[in-house]
């Protein structure tokens, strides 16, 4: 600070009140992307009526508010439009909330026959769906009883489960390590085996069984029904079903459904299909067992060629549980769609048992079939149908959701691969072409640690390829169902697949890499199609850049104002508080690389001179706390006495060995004539000489310099602190005594060794504005270092520029650190 004897000038006290102003922006700047980045990771696990989720959007209200002000403050009100974009975005996101349903208000039970689609986020998706199919069927869809979203949410805010799994599911990501994964989702799992069910629960799972039977003996199915089950994505396979369940037990066996929300490959398959954990709250559904004489799944149409006219039925004896997953052998039947009852014989070369008789008989395959027409008259779209047949002969519909086909691929006309498949047949469950890396794999490690690309090599296919499917290329199996859940999840993810390769695994086990003809169902060694492998790794960057958004990420988080030089960068183009936030940030530091300038056009402040070696002349503006009192006193402050970090590293630059600012020894004779025509047709105060005053204003973490040598001028604007999101490094650079030729080379070496050391670089003419942002500390002030170094061998430089190639031969010895090349 100035001593008392020494009064601040009025125009001092306003640049330190406009860089006060500047620091309190900065601040809330940093405050406000961490309120964000907090509000991002809460609205994965909290429903938006949770009162901390309310609580931050309310803060970053006012916040980005308070940031629109300052930055109004510190420009002089040149950015009001600001005001109304932001009230824009407040009616927005109170919007948002107000339409937010509220949770608390949920049952914690619902019916069967209640459980209507406007209900979804209460009873998820498998448990609307069989209300719809009940509606239309009756008492073909057993009934049944859903405990809901809020109960899952009550069994987690009873039990104080809410923080230790957000913070345990923190960091979890596709590519995160195998080893913490697991370690991480079996905590979880641990968290919630060893939950009570709350006691409200546990009365809920009594009067639900009670509104069905009251025989004590009844056994019971207890199934999943998570909220986005059955839309979008089919969640095929990914949590567990707990079956012949005795009353007493129902509470038990609730927790084992929650508890597989957190199994390795469901957390993988949220993960690669892009569904935050608030999305899929875990409602769980609770059927009466049917006995059953036989089971399994119904395709209404045949889902590799949907114009067909034939249906797709895989059956088992008894329950079909263990064929979903993948486990046990399946009859399949191609049934006649027009002629209900007939079966036509299996094609050609498949792989499994086609056409066998297996448990049903041609009056279940009538049922079946009639069952399947019916029910896809009603939805208006292909089915996929969980069935079971009673002993009484009558079909159940246990769980229907759309079928995901692939359209038939017409025949390709061309020529046979010379080389002979090492493995054929099966069953295309996914038509097309894929190569890659071969990658054999029995356990879910070895399928998490899959190359992107490979060639997916498996025994028995299962639920757990939902690890791999994101990042695979192709998929072998030796055993799997067209009918089971791997069927369904590969046909989501759209991977090239064969099930039921007989002898796979020996066949393809001693190939690098593997090149697979789904549609001819044909396997050949080595890497054919770079076509396919391009198509394969473009799926895969879909999948790990898929992340669905909430309500409040349009609003409040996205970020749509990306480029400060586009002509969209204006308040009107704000529409989210992040992008009143990343404005009002840019405009701040776009006017403080304005404060020199004004500082050296009004003049009128109490400065001290830089006592250096430099043949510079700078003046020092102290912003506060940079410069010791007795140099305030005296007037004159020695460099190693300036308390600014960031000064010390642009002055460290400017005085590296054999940086020189001296005159030129070495001219050549074009760019002296150049610099003669230019100074007869200036004006008298384009030129300062050397000698004349430079204005330099500095503070503990901020510098800026004004200088104007000879024929032109260097700004330095540069804020450096321990917050890197904060820190920016500015700099322009103009002018010369040259002509516009020299000039444009001059400033095309500047360029260039500036892209070099990193920064970021945009010129026009002889004109260039570079710019670091959000370094950390050291990285910046090395970033300043350079500025400084730059400056000094560029000075008077357009007088050595002859071509492009002395534009080539700068940048390459400043590169170098040859500085001596520039005295």
């Amino acid at each position: 600070m100035l001593s008392p004897d020494l009064p601040e000038t009025p125009a001092a006290g306003r640049l330190k009140q406009r860089y006060r102003v500047f620091r309190r922006l900065l601040a809330s700047n940093s405050e406000m992307l961490e309120l964000m980045a907090a509000l991002e990771a809460d609205v994965a696990h909290l429903e938006l009526d949770d009162a901390s989720v309310r609580e931050s959007v309310v803060r970053l209200l006012d916040g980005s508010l308070l940031l629109a002000e300052n930055l109004n403050i510190l420009t002089g009100n040149t950015h009001r439009a600001l005001y109304a974009a932001h009230a824009g975005v407040e009616r927005a996101v109170r919007e948002t909330l107000r339409a937010c349903p509220d949770s608390a208000s949920f049952p914690l039970l619902v019916p069967l026959e209640e459980a209507c689609d406007a209900r979804v986020q209460e009873i998820g998706g498998k448990a609307a769906g069989l209300c719809r199919l009940r509606r239309l069927l009756g008492e073909a869809v057993p009934p049944g009883f859903v405990l809901t979203s809020a109960a899952y949410r009550l069994f987690l805010s009873e039990n104080a489960l809410h923080g230790p799994i957000r913070e345990l599911f923190s960091d979890l990501t596709l590519i995160a390590g195998r080893r913490l994964f697991k370690e991480r989702t079996a905590a979880i799992r641990t968290l919630v085996t060893r939950s009570p069910v709350p006691a409200p629960l546990v009365e809920a799972l009594e009067s639900g069984a009670r509104r069905i039977t009251a025989d004590p003996a009844a056994r019971w199915a207890v199934r999943s029904s998570a909220v986005g089950e059955d839309g979008r994505m089919s969640f095929a396979g990914q949590f567990d079903t707990v079956l012949d369940v005795a009353t007493g037990d129902l509470p038990a066996a609730y927790r084992t459904v929650l508890a597989s929300r957190w199994s390795d490959h469901s957390v993988l398959y949220r993960l690669a299909t892009g569904f935050t954990e608030v999305a899929t709250p875990m409602a769980v559904l609770v059927m009466p067992m049917v006995r059953a004489r036989a089971a399994g799944v119904l395709y209404t149409r045949d889902p590799r060629d949907e114009a067909a006219d034939r249906m797709v039925i895989d059956a088992v004896a008894g329950l079909a549980g263990e064929m979903a997953r993948g486990r046990a052998p399946a009859s399949t039947l191609l049934a006649r769609r027009s002629r209900p009852g007939e079966v036509e014989p299996p094609p050609a070369r498949e792989g499994g048992d086609p056409g066998a008789p297996g448990p049903l008989t041609p009056a279940d395959v009538r049922r079946l079939v009639t069952l399947g027409l019916s029910l896809e008259s009603e939805l208006g779209h292909p089915l996929d149908v969980e069935w079971v047949l009673t002993a009484g002969d009558e079909p159940k519909v246990v769980q229907c959701r759309g079928l995901r086909s692939t359209a038939r691929e017409p025949r390709r006309r061309v020529a046979p691969e010379p080389r002979e498949a090492v493995a054929r047949g099966g069953t295309t469950i996914v038509p097309g072409r894929a190569a890659g890396p071969a990658h054999l794999a029995t356990t879910a490690d070895e399928l998490l640690a899959a190359p992107e690309g490979a060639i997916l090599v498996v025994r028995q296919a299962g639920p757990e390829l939902a690890a791999a499917l994101p990042r695979a290329a192709g998929l072998v199996a030796e055993q799997g169902n067209q009918a089971g859940h791997a069927a369904a999840l590969v046909r989501e993810f759209g991977v090239p697949s064969l099930f039921g390769v007989p002898d796979a695994w020996r066949l393809l086990a001693d190939h690098q890499a593997l090149s697979l003809d789904a549609t001819d169902r044909a396997v050949f060694g080595g890497l054919l199609w770079p076509e396919a492998r391009e198509r394969a790794r473009s799926r895969a960057r879909h999948a790990a850049s898929r992340r669905l958004a909430g309500p409040l990420h349009e609003p409040v988080l996205a970020l749509h104002l990306t480029n400060p030089h586009a002509l969209g960068f204006r308040p009107a183009g704000c529409r989210s508080v992040h992008d009143i936030v990343r404005y009002a940030h840019e405009k701040a530091v776009a006017a403080m690389f304005g404060l020199g300038d004004e500082v050296g056009r009004r003049g009128g402040h109490r400065v001290c001179d830089l006592e250096t070696a430099l043949p510079v002349a700078l003046a020092v503006l102290d912003l506060g706390a940079a410069l010791p009192q007795a140099a305030l006193e005296r007037g004159k402050v020695g460099p190693e006495e300036v308390a600014s970090p960031p000064f010390q590293a642009l002055y460290r630059g400017m005085t590296r060995p054999g940086v020189s600012w001296a005159g030129r020894t070495q001219v050549s004779l074009g760019g002296f004539l150049s610099v003669v025509s230019s100074s007869v047709s200036a004006a008298p105060s384009d030129a300062r000489q050397v000698g004349g005053r430079n204005y330099l204003m500095v503070a503990p973490d901020y510098v800026n310099l004004n200088a104007r040598l000879a024929y032109h001028f260097a700004m330095v604007d540069a804020f450096v602190s321990v917050v890197p999101e904060n820190n920016f490094v500015n700099f322009r650079f103009r002018g010369g005594g040259a002509g516009p030729e020299r000039r444009d080379l001059r400033a095309r070496f500047v360029e260039e060794a500036l892209r070099q050391a990193g920064f970021a670089v945009d010129r026009k003419g002889d004109l260039v504005t570079a710019w670091l942002r959000r370094y950390p500390a050291r990285a910046s002030e090395e970033g300043l270092a350079t500025l400084g170094a730059l400056m000094g061998c560029a000075r008077q430089l357009d007088m050595l520029m002859r071509d492009e190639a002395s534009v080539r031969h700068f940048a390459e010895r400043f590169a170098a650190g040859d500085y001596a090349a520039f005295a």
